[in-house]
């Protein structure tokens, strides 16, 4: 039972219009009481006037609290906001008068962990608020909130019902194992494990594409030396972050920046010029340039036509091609400016690209075509790598209970195979956890959340 009450500034540190102060627990109006003198009576969800006092009694500043009485609250405890001026030491000294009152200074994520323990929110809603935090685009703040909503929370509790249904026939058998009695067709049962197996794999499908939204998707600029991979870096970050050089090999390491275009953000990755070469150092810029083309979700080959065969370039297209099937190719013919006359139809299918803005327009549309693209179809969208990994293990499960059905296996180990997948598909929204899972969910929040 959580019996202490906590508190810890909820607005991020430094100067600003507001702060806001927050506690929660069985003990909070009473600390509240204590630290703050209200212009009236204390009536839950209407915010009061009133000067919260130094620990050592001064008058600290004139302000608001509200106080959200328990269950009706964000943590299901009773919690008080106070809405004081934005000053870093205002913001100090009203923490420290309530941790003299009797507070206890909050952990990583205990507000919300508090939340998750009183029922307000399950595992994955309590993991989709620190997305929300940490969301940078429109995309990425529209997965979280859906997650927030409880999309993917109601679609797993749809296939645990009906794994539990599956799971209660077979256990059902297993009290009659003497009458040898079945309470379902096998055909019927291997039915209903391919739907269930069909629709974690659908989920879990959808994950590179989520996590891409989630984390920033990566883009790699790929291409031989002077090819303008880094003139490209700077123009799509509309900064000059790399240097440009008309001496081949100027990039020897990778350079990554973010960006946002449209409703995403995309991890901008440059890479050294791919050629042979001796030079040690260089050799090491270009294996890193294909170990960056593995995590790529968007890869751009730029070929300078005039210093590049249309022969060299297919070879470097099925070469990053082989490196990353899954990456969605783009090849970019650069420097349109100086080709002067030539047949360029040899070249591998591609856009051009020189220094006018139209070029810069018409490359930018193609990415953002090209990620719109492969958005799964439906709400439910995996974007956490521990959801992830445990709907593979429940489709690895919910696989192994089918060998067993086809095998005439003993019931008893369709079961334990059935029940695994119902503890891995649990795990996810917090239905069976661990302790140490807990702490390493929450410890990654901001303290105050």
């Amino acid at each position: 039972m959580i019996l202490s009450t906590i508190a810890a500034l909820a607005t991020a540190k430094g100067r600003g219009a507001l702060h806001v102060v927050r506690l929660s627990g069985p003990q909070a109006l009473v600390v509240a009481q204590r630290v703050f003198s209200a212009r009236g009576a204390w009536v839950p969800r209407k915010a009061m006037l009133g000067i919260f006092h130094s620990a050592d009694g001064r008058d600290l500043d004139e302000g608001l609290a509200t106080w959200f009485k328990g269950p009706a609250s964000f943590t299901g405890e009773d919690v008080v906001e106070f809405g004081l001026h934005g000053a870093a030491y205002i913001a100090e000294e009203a923490l420290t008068a309530l941790l003299a009152a009797g507070a206890e200074l909050a952990a990583p994520g205990e507000f919300t962990q508090r939340a998750f323990a009183h029922g307000k929110l399950d595992l994955a809603q309590a993991e989709a608020v620190g997305d929300l935090i940490a969301a940078e685009s429109r995309a990425g703040h529209e997965l979280a909130l859906k997650q927030l909503k409880g999309t993917v929370s109601r679609k797993l509790s749809e296939l645990r019902r009906q794994m539990t249904d599956f799971a209660a026939l077979i256990e059902l058998e297993l009290d009659f194992v003497e009458e040898d009695v079945e309470f379902a067709h096998r055909d019927q049962l291997l039915s209903v494990l391919d739907q269930l197996v069909a629709e974690c794999t659908t989920m879990h499908a959808t994950f590179r594409h989520g996590q891409a939204i989630r984390d920033g998707i990566p883009l790699v600029l790929l291409g031989a030396p002077n090819a303008g991979k880094s003139t490209l870096l700077n123009r799509l970050l509309r900064d000059d972050r790399a240097l440009v050089s008309a001496v081949p090999g100027t990039t020897r390491d990778s350079v990554e920046e973010r960006f946002r275009l449209g409703d995403y953000v995309f991890r901008l990755i440059d890479t050294a010029g791919i050629r042979a070469t001796e030079d040690q150092i260089e050799q090491m810029g270009i294996e890193r340039s294909w170990n960056k083309l593995a995590e790529a979700h968007l890869a751009v080959v730029l070929v300078d036509p005039t210093e590049t065969t249309a022969e060299s370039a297919r070879e470097l297209v099925e070469k990053v091609r082989e490196a990353n099937p899954e990456a969605e190719l783009t090849v970019l013919l650069t420097k349109s400016d100086l080709w002067g006359a030539f047949d360029r139809s040899a070249y591998p299918k591609h856009l051009v690209f020189g220094p006018e803005e139209e070029a810069l327009s018409r490359l930018e549309a193609h990415l953002l075509d090209r990620i719109r693209q492969h958005e799964p179809e439906g709400n439910v969208l995996i974007a956490n790598a521990r959801h992830a990994s445990a709907l593979l293990a429940t489709i690895e499960s919910l696989s192994r209970a089918r060998v067993s059905l086809t095998q005439g296996t003993s019931g008893e180990l369709v079961a334990y195979d059935l029940r695994d997948a119902l503890r891995q598909l649990g795990s996810i929204t917090g239905e069976i956890t661990a302790d140490d899972l807990l702490g390493s969910i929450f410890s990654s929040f901001c303290i105050g959340k």
